[in-house]
């Protein structure tokens, strides 16, 4: 609702102030150019004069209109080569003025550089031009001019409303409250003394809050020239809210006018999840560093029903769980100009998932609560557990030429996850170390996993001389399938430790160790690298101390990582305690332990000595060496470098019958991926069919033929160069049926 003319004269009050403001703060407009003159000569001298005109009305705001009610002030400025040169003092300014009348005709400058004159508006109207000049000690003369506009006395501001004019007063259709991000049309008329409209050029100004912050627009834009006494303009608003009050000044005139728009608040139609910064917090008290944080920024957007974001909308906070002292901070909050809401999730000292919940007020008036939740966030140690971590190989297993080629290189990768299965934060360090060749000492996560680069290099052979002569190596027999036991050549164990917790079964799902589940867990001892791949560190083993067992001594070079510095090897069994920050604080030294351990998991590579020392191949039947196959019989081709272990992965072993044998097994197979004890095993049969050619039968008078035929079998390396194929003979007896009347002496059975 429009009050009228009640606050008026408090308005004016405010609108000389602001206008008196912007004076001192050196607002433009209303001002001409700059006119420049040289003294004698063509570089110009140091006594070159610049000029600058500036009109004002009677409040110092520039304007270029002037009435008989509202005579102008026209302000010259004599300053030393440019607008920001030198004043210069004691100038002698001349200045006239086609419409009206300029006083005095001249004027000195003053210490400023500033000469003053008046102008007032005389009978006629329309457009003119001030024209000023001066006149430096050299006598050169420069002049510079000034457009202006006398306009018509006495105007008046307002608008007409059912034929009458309401002074001072802004119209506006279809009212003064406006929804949020609505529109309003604002009219005003310029009337003269007596009460008609204007058909002169006038210029109306619009100014308010919202305007001025860019929280609301005008279309078309401030300010309004009109020529028939009446301005239309379209208010929107964008951002603003609450009551906005717009102010028109009419240019070169005392008329102003006023309107209060009252804005609705901002209504929210939907309201949506953006994120949560980091999704994974650890426990309360067990954080540190940027990867090990105790809270989360959870991040929501409000938006109206055409998804554009609404601000200041206050939206209400609250946890699905509040278990272990889960926390929000703060509980409310107001959208910002993003529509953007943010909330804190403090951890407490459970571990558990949970969601942020996020309501607000319906903006259909309704006065329902629209609600949504944030994705899972997860509280947790942060810390891998021992089920949890898993070492592999992105190449193959079986190094290539890896016993005596250096710079081979293998990519080791480490994936974590936490109790809950969770990967763990990023910038978690993984520590490695290797039997032979080198590795890369450490890795941090991204995403759960990372990786280091393995390099064949030395050692490549047991350090201690009765572990070094203990290495077996393929005897007269040939290849093996199967372990020859320890100590095995050319297979090296790597190693990755992380600092972690051991791992448990949770019976009840409540998130920590409970003492009745006290039981339920694997205990870990110190982590060691298994060189014997035995599962034991065995220079710990009561069993093999003075021993010189072949176990005891492939086992002799095994060390250990001494987790917590005592310089002795722990089994931590005395007590066996469950190790992790999911052991409660209640139960820390009663039943399980707060302490930390080093989570491992271990691999194994294969440095393949084949082009070093040559492969070797044997035919078996049953076990023993053949050196010739025969049909009806299962055969098995078994290839092995110096160390009985197989090519590497990828490796194809084909085998070709020639002279009558037809092959019954495969031609051709694969090498897999793996590191498994022994020889790598093909088998080999010759087919029943073999010799009989299309189905022939044998000549007429003689018996069942027999032939004699070969089967070349050849391993194919993918790098380095292959070994040359190994040929053996096979035999056959051909069954196609023989004429009823054989005669064995018959010549043609020869």
């Amino acid at each position: 609702m429009i009050t009228r003319f009640a606050t008026l004269f408090s308005r004016l009050a405010a609108l000389v102030a602001i206008t008196a403001l912007m004076t001192a703060c050196g607002g433009g407009g209303g001002g001409g150019g700059g006119g420049f003159i040289d003294g004698p000569g063509d570089g110009g001298t140091e006594d070159a004069y610049f000029l600058t005109l500036t009109l004002e009305d009677a409040d110092g705001n520039p304007t270029n209109t002037v009435s008989t009610s509202r005579p102008m002030t026209l302000r010259v400025k004599v300053s030393r080569r440019s607008a920001n040169g030198a004043a210069i003092s004691d100038a002698l300014v001349s200045a006239q003025a086609d419409l009206g009348t300029l006083t005095p005709a001249t004027a000195l400058s003053n210490s400023e550089g500033f000469a003053v004159f008046t102008l007032e508006a005389g009978s006629d109207r329309g457009a003119g031009a001030i024209t000023a000049s001066v006149t430096n000690d050299d006598g050169v003369e420069t002049t510079q001019t000034l457009n202006y506009q006398v306009g018509s006395p006495g105007l008046r501001l307002g608008h007409f409303e059912d034929g009458l004019f309401i002074e001072n007063e802004i119209g506006v259709n279809p009212g003064t409250d406006l929804v949020y991000r609505g529109s309003a049309e604002l009219f005003v008329d310029i009337v003269d003394e007596n009460g008609e409209r204007v058909t002169s050029t006038e210029s109306v100004t619009l100014r308010s809050n919202c305007l001025a912050t860019g929280k609301a627009e005008l279309d078309p834009a401030s300010p309004l020239e009109t020529s028939t006494g009446s301005a239309t303009t379209t208010f929107t608003a964008i951002d603003c809210a609450g009551d906005d009050e717009i102010t028109a000044t009419l240019s070169g005139s005392s008329g102003t006018a006023f309107v209060t728009l009252s804005i609705g608040s901002p209504r929210a139609n939907s309201l949506t999840f953006v994120s949560a910064d980091p999704d994974l917090i650890v426990l309360k008290g067990t954080g540190g560093g940027a990867n090990r944080q105790e809270s989360s920024i959870v991040t929501f957007r409000v938006v109206d029903s055409s998804n554009n974001p609404l601000p200041d909308v206050d939206v209400n906070f609250s946890l699905t769980t509040s278990i272990g002292g889960l926390a929000l901070t703060p509980s409310s909050d107001t959208s910002d100009d993003d529509g953007l809401v943010q909330v804190t999730l403090l951890s407490g000292d459970v571990a558990t998932a949970v969601r942020v919940i996020a309501s607000v007020l319906a903006g259909d008036g309704t006065g329902q609560t629209l609600s949504t939740v944030s994705d899972i966030l997860t509280v947790s140690t942060g810390l891998p557990d021992q089920n949890s971590i898993s070492l592999s190989v992105t190449e193959g297993f079986v190094v290539e030429n890896g016993f005596s080629v250096d710079g081979i290189e293998r990519t080791i990768n480490v994936r974590m996850a936490d109790k809950f299965n969770n990967p763990v934060p990023d910038g978690t360090s993984a520590v490695f170390t290797t039997e032979y060749g080198s590795i890369d000492p450490s890795c941090t996560t991204t995403n759960g996993g990372c990786s280091v680069t393995w390099r064949s290099q030395a050692p490549r052979y047991p350090t201690l001389p009765d572990t070094r002569n203990a290495v077996i190596t393929i005897d007269s027999t040939g290849p093996v399938v199967g372990d020859l036991g320890p100590v095995r050549g050319g297979r090296s164990t790597i190693l990755v430790t992380a600092i972690g917790e051991e791992s448990f079964i949770d019976r009840n799902g409540n998130g920590i160790m409970d003492e009745a589940e006290q039981d339920l867990f694997d205990n870990l001892p110190e982590a060691f690298i298994d060189h014997n791949e035995n599962g034991l560190f065995d220079p710990a083993r009561a069993a093999c101390e003075g021993s010189s067992s072949i176990a005891c001594i492939s086992g002799a070079e095994e060390i250990f990582v001494d987790f917590n510095n005592d310089n002795r090897y722990n089994s931590n069994t005395n007590p066996a305690w469950y190790n992790g920050l999911l052991c409660p604080p209640e139960g820390d030294g009663v039943w399980c332990s707060r302490s930390l351990l080093n989570v491992r998991a271990s691999t194994t590579l294969i440095l393949s000595a084949g082009e070093a020392f040559g492969w070797f191949f044997d035919l078996t039947r049953n076990g023993s060496s053949v050196t010739s196959v025969s049909e009806g019989n299962n055969y098995f081709f078994n290839i092995a470098d110096i160390f009985n272990n197989r090519p590497p992965a990828d490796s194809t072993i084909t085998v070709e019958a020639e002279g009558g044998c037809i092959l019954a097994s495969q031609e051709e197979v694969t090498v897999p991926n793996n590191t498994s004890y022994g020889a790598f095993s093909v088998p080999v049969s010759i087919s029943t069919e073999s010799g009989d050619n299309e189905g022939s039968q044998s000549p007429v008078g003689c018996p069942t033929e027999t032939g004699r035929g070969t089967i070349t079998i050849t391993l194919n390396l993918q790098e380095g160069t292959s070994p040359a194929p190994a040929t053996y003979n096979c035999s056959w007896v051909n069954n196609a049926p023989a004429p009823a009347q054989a005669d064995p002496n018959n010549p043609t059975c020869n």
